[in-house]
């Protein structure tokens, strides 16, 4: 590695026969107007103090000399900087020839290389993205330029801001060249004869502080030191941002590695858990791009920016999801599509395993059912249903919601429609919204369009209405305390404001003459007068709506998930399970195995602090003692622990000299002190072979 000071201009870009090259493992050049000016003001105010600017490190990879004797040398870490000096460049190069300056050969002298051939005459070749609208700009082809490219607007920029500065007393073409003579930078030249290794220097910049995104270190990491990485870009890398979109692309890696990993991942940790993945598996370049454009299809299809392939019914299933904003099932369908995919499972079973997850999604959300749990259910849910047998998809996912004892269990028809009348459904105007869609478009030949609706109260959210008092007379407050938000006082219009607090006579009215939704709204306009009866009476009708179109496929459940649930027990049968052994725990929806109290403690505790790392923490520095016990059972001070054991690699330990019941206990307190519900926590036993019975 070779860093030393050099000026931008004339010890970067004059040189004579060398080409800048952005790899295609760099970010697209990005760089805005803001960018742009405060680059600019810099460079005006280092002609005026006639002073040195610095603008930070330019790496680059040391070229091979090609056979047109030019050096190729790969930009690591600059693009941005250099590509916008060269539309400055560029940008005076025009105005020069308008006006001809006498700078203009020196600028041609900056921009392009003398005597070479017509591929290598620029002296930058940016990303492909960029390249096409770069190349244009700089051949003066102006009638093809995009004027939404970054390119072509901050070329634009500088013309005019070039052309304002000349409008100034005794100002000068020159003044800016000086100015941009004054950029400094170190210059860092990695050469791999010489074994610099350019992975490690660009994860060193990113530690830096430069806002590199997931999609451009995982990009680098797959595509820097593979010597195909163009193909591998065009072939694999271009199509899979195309599908996704490149919004979209580190989002979707977070999600893959959730789908690929049993622990946690997120934006914090993706990177090295990428890395590790990688490593672990064996993966190849190709193999892991391979993989990776496979599961962009399917999460191009959740997201809704591509949907080839796909039935219509299947498509509109999916976007549900999204409606109601639950992504944590995507760990789980990507299993499932890639087993559709491969012809495992049809599509009408597809379709009903879809329909029951949204049933199950929307009687949680109605319930108030807490939603921690539904990341690590997902995660774990394919290989509890199918990690041994892939026949009958839809009957072994409904046995194993059917037979739950935890809070992920299926809730009942009966529990849902309970909630739906009498629970408020404003606050989740999500699940609220979707649910009034679904009503009004379930069978309807003419589907109406909700997206710009909103949901309107048929007794007014302003408590202080007198039409309102009269309206309900000595019931007012009741039924305003009741059932203000909850879904017989509710329905969805585009006129909401036009409603306001006016009386019900009036809203019926307005509602009769303007909406569309015949079928929210026929028991409103059924009604003399709006009374709690009524509003109880609509949530009875809707509800029932509601359940019908919600139905869930009941189906036989399967004896396997019977017998399973006989052996499952909660933190309170400490007693019972004393001498028993365990199989598996279910926390936070996840399933873990385990053949021991011990591990089933210390799997509890890695995934505690996977979750709250201070919790333990926090708890490790008091020495944390359980109700019961006299004893310290976590420290970092493993010299006053019996049979320490450290948790991950955290320098927390935890006592595992202990009973079942302490064991047991000891999981208690450390959910209590976490305020979660030891309900929460399932333990499956194994069960004794018919020799041990």
């Amino acid at each position: 590695m070779q860093p030393h000071k050099a000026s931008i201009v004339q010890d970067l870009i004059e040189k004579n026969r060398r080409q800048f090259k952005i790899p295609v493992y760099q970010r697209n050049y990005d760089w805005s107007h803001t960018e742009c000016a405060k680059l600019y003001e810099d460079i005006l105010e280092a002609f005026e103090k006639d002073k040195k600017h610095f603008t930070g490190a330019i790496v680059y990879i040391k070229g091979s000399i090609s056979s047109s004797r030019l050096s190729e040398d790969l930009l690591i870490d600059g693009q941005q900087r250099i590509t916008t000096v060269f539309l400055l460049l560029k940008a005076m190069l025009d105005i020069a020839e308008e006006t001809n300056s006498s700078l203009k050969n020196e600028i041609e002298d900056y921009l392009f290389n003398r005597h070479c051939e017509e591929e290598y005459k620029l002296k930058l070749k940016p990303v492909k993205s960029d390249d096409d609208q770069f190349h244009k700009l700089m051949h003066g082809e102006k009638d093809e330029l995009d004027a939404s490219s970054n390119i072509v607007a901050n070329y634009n920029f500088f013309i005019k801001s070039i052309n304002r500065y000349l409008q100034k007393p005794n100002a000068l073409l020159s003044d800016i060249m000086e100015g941009l003579k004054q950029l400094e930078t170190v210059e860092i030249v990695l050469d791999k004869s010489e074994g610099d290794d350019p992975q490690a220097i660009f994860e060193s910049i990113n530690s830096t502080g430069l806002e590199l995104s997931l999609a451009d270190l995982v990009r680098n990491f797959i595509l820097m030191s593979d010597a195909n990485q163009d193909q591998l870009f065009n072939d694999f890398w271009l199509p899979m941002e195309k599908m996704v979109e490149s919004s979209s692309l580190a989002e979707y890696l977070t999600q893959y590695l959730n789908f690929r990993l049993p622990e946690d991942v997120n934006s914090k940790n993706a990177y090295e858990k990428f890395k590790k993945l990688f490593k672990d598996k064996n993966y190849t370049h190709k193999s892991m791009l391979t993989e990776l454009k496979k599961y962009a299809k399917y999460y191009a299809l959740f997201i809704g920016t591509k949907s080839t392939g796909y039935s219509a019914m299947i498509v509109s299933l999916v976007k549900e999801f999204r409606q109601l904003d639950q992504s944590t099932v995507y760990p789980f369908l990507f299993s499932l599509f890639d087993d559709f995919e491969n012809k495992k499972i049809a599509e009408p079973e597809l379709v009903d395993i879809l329909k029951l997850l949204i049933s199950y999604y929307l009687r949680r959300i109605i319930c108030n059912v807490p939603s921690n749990s539904l990341r690590g259910f997902f995660k774990s849910l394919y290989n509890r249903l199918y990690k041994n047998s892939t026949n009958d998809y839809y009957g072994r996912l409904y046995s194993l919601l059917a037979t739950s004892r935890t809070k992920d269990r299926l809730i009942t028809d009966e529990e849902f429609k309970d909630n739906l009348i009498n629970s408020p459904l404003y606050p989740k105007k999500k699940a609220c919204k979707y649910l009034m869609a679904k009503i009004e478009n379930s069978g309807s030949h003419e589907i109406l369009n909700t997206d710009s609706m909103t949901i309107e109260h048929l007794l007014p959210q302003k408590e202080n209405s007198l039409v309102w008092k009269n309206e309900l007379g000595s019931s007012y407050q009741e039924t305003y305390d009741k059932y203000l938000h909850t879904l017989g006082n509710l329905t969805i219009t585009g006129y909401n404001s036009v409603l306001g607090t006016k009386s019900f006579v009036e809203k019926k009215r307005i509602i009769a003459e303007n909406s569309k939704a015949n079928k929210l709204n026929k028991d409103i306009l059924n009604c003399e007068h709006w009374s709690k009866e009524n509003i109880i009476k609509r949530a009875n009708n809707l509800s029932e709506y509601i359940l019908e179109i919600l139905k869930i496929r009941a189906v036989p459940i399967n004896q396997e998930f019977n017998k399973s649930n006989e052996d499952k027990y909660s933190l309170e049968d400490a007693e019972v399970l004393t001498g028993s052994k365990p199989a598996a725990f279910v926390f936070e929806g996840e399933r873990t195995e385990v053949n021991s109290y011990v591990k089933m403690l210390m799997s509890f505790l890695s995934i505690i602090n996977s979750l709250d790392d201070k919790k333990l923490v926090s708890l490790a520095k008091d020495n944390f003692r359980i109700t019961e016990g006299a004893n310290i059972y976590l420290s970092y001070d493993k010299s006053i622990l019996r049979k320490p054991q450290e948790v991950d690699n955290t320098g927390i330990f935890a006592e595992t000299n202990i009973s079942t019941r302490y064991a047991l206990l000891f999981i208690k307190c450390i959910l209590e002190e976490c305020n979660v519900d030891s309900d929460d926590f399932e333990i499956e036993i194994a069960r004794k072979k018919k020799s041990e019975e």
